[in-house]
């Protein structure tokens, strides 16, 4: 019996004060019912930046035809096809470098019968020579026969080795008409057009690939270099890391009055760097996605819900609960975070904060809060004096009478 009337008594005691408090004709100033509360967190914030892009080489390589080689004979790749460092690319045409090592080859084999002849000659003297009585006219005749042939074979040996240095060189000259890849990658596009020269002949792209992407006048100065760059491919779960590598400083367009710049950045993927070359890249060139940049990031940051901050001639509170009153505490704005609001200055993090402020909250109202029934117990009521108790009650009714 004595419980159930303490707990009357305190149920009383809250609906009276809650008539005082919120009722229209009541002559008790107006207090604020605060159902939604919150403790300030700590957690990791980043300031982000979206913008789309999409997959380009990371490098080309271009050949131009070269006018002082001569004409073209032959381009020997196709476009799409995979070349590395000695892949033969094209071939200048050799027809005078063939000629003069046709007239070469002529001179080497008359040359050649010659050393023959004279070989065959010299053995013959010396044989003759041999065969002759000692210190006789007809030996010494012999001998001298072999000698001026030995002569002449050393002067056409070294005829032979002159012909030889000059055929080395033709071959070499020849090989240089050939244009060799220097490089990994692929063979992006290849002129119909062979003969401009102010015109690429053929486009080799690496395997690596790099993502190229835009972004407005109002947001090119939140980037740098090194940043972290998420990008994420239309319609796959899996993500891929890089960093921004390069941030052009030209617009991609000619500049409009009607409307802002774009400009252009690049952002290095992580997993490509660290892994070893594949002989095709893994996705294909021109394949759009979405990048996300961060372009400001901190860790351990007290945080609130967005929705408890109160803006203010362009300054920022929030409603603190002190005291059982209110407590308007201006506050330095940080970064945001979906429906998180980084709070820099104002908050040590362990204020209890309204999350849903409004008009009606005023600097040192009194605040109520509602009352879990579920939890409320002997030993809760029992917190509360009966002094005390008898005391709110009969302020409240005389307040409200």
């Amino acid at each position: 019996m004595k419980r159930a009337l303490t707990t009357v008594l305190a149920i009383g005691l809250i609906g009276v004060q809650f008539y005082v408090a919120f009722a229209d004709d009541s002559r008790v100033p107006k207090s604020a019912y605060a159902n939604e509360w919150t403790k300030p967190t700590q957690q990791n914030v980043q300031e982000t930046i979206k913008t789309t892009g999409f997959t380009a080489p990371a490098e080309r390589t271009f050949i131009y035809y070269d006018p002082q080689r001569g004409a073209i004979d032959d381009i020997l790749v196709k476009k799409g096809q995979t070349v590395q460092p000695g892949t033969p690319l094209l071939r200048y045409r050799t027809d005078a470098i063939d000629r003069e090592l046709a007239q070469l080859t002529s001179k080497q084999q008359q040359l050649s019968m010659r050393l023959s002849q004279l070989s065959e000659e010299i053995q013959n003297y010396q044989s003759m020579a041999a065969a002759a009585p000692e210190n006789s006219f007809e030996k010494q005749q012999w001998e001298e026969k072999a000698t001026e042939a030995e002569r002449e074979k050393t002067e056409l040996q070294w005829q032979q080795q002159q012909y030889e240095q000059e055929r080395t060189e033709l071959l070499k000259q020849k090989e240089e008409q050939t244009v060799e890849s220097t490089m990994d990658g692929i063979v992006e596009a290849i002129d119909p057009n062979p003969s401009n020269p102010s015109r690429p002949l053929i486009t080799i792209a690496s395997h690596t690939i790099v993502i190229q992407g835009k972004i407005t006048e109002s947001l090119v100065g939140k980037l740098a270099i090194d940043q972290t760059a998420t990008i994420r491919l239309p319609n796959e779960a899996n993500e891929l890391s890089g960093t921004v590598s390069d941030i052009g400083p030209f617009p991609i367009n000619e500049p409009s009055f009607r409307q802002q710049s774009e400009y252009p950045f690049t952002v290095k993927l992580i997993e490509q760097a660290e892994r070893a070359p594949k002989p095709q890249p893994s996705m294909p060139f021109g394949y759009h996605v979405d990048i996300t940049i961060v372009t400001k990031e901190k860790n351990g940051a007290i945080t609130i819900p967005t929705k408890a901050v109160w803006r203010e001639n362009n300054q920022a509170f929030v409603y603190l609960i002190r005291n059982g009153q209110l407590d308007k505490r201006r506050v330095t704005l940080g970064m945001k975070q979906g429906n998180r609001q980084e709070i820099e200055q104002g908050l040590t993090g362990e204020e209890y904060v309204i999350t849903r402020s409004s008009r009606d909250l005023k600097q040192g109202m009194n605040v109520w809060m509602p009352l879990e029934i579920t939890k409320l117990s002997k030993e809760t009521i029992q917190q509360v004096r009966k002094r005390d108790m008898a005391k709110y009650f009969l302020e409240g009714v005389f307040r409200a009478f």
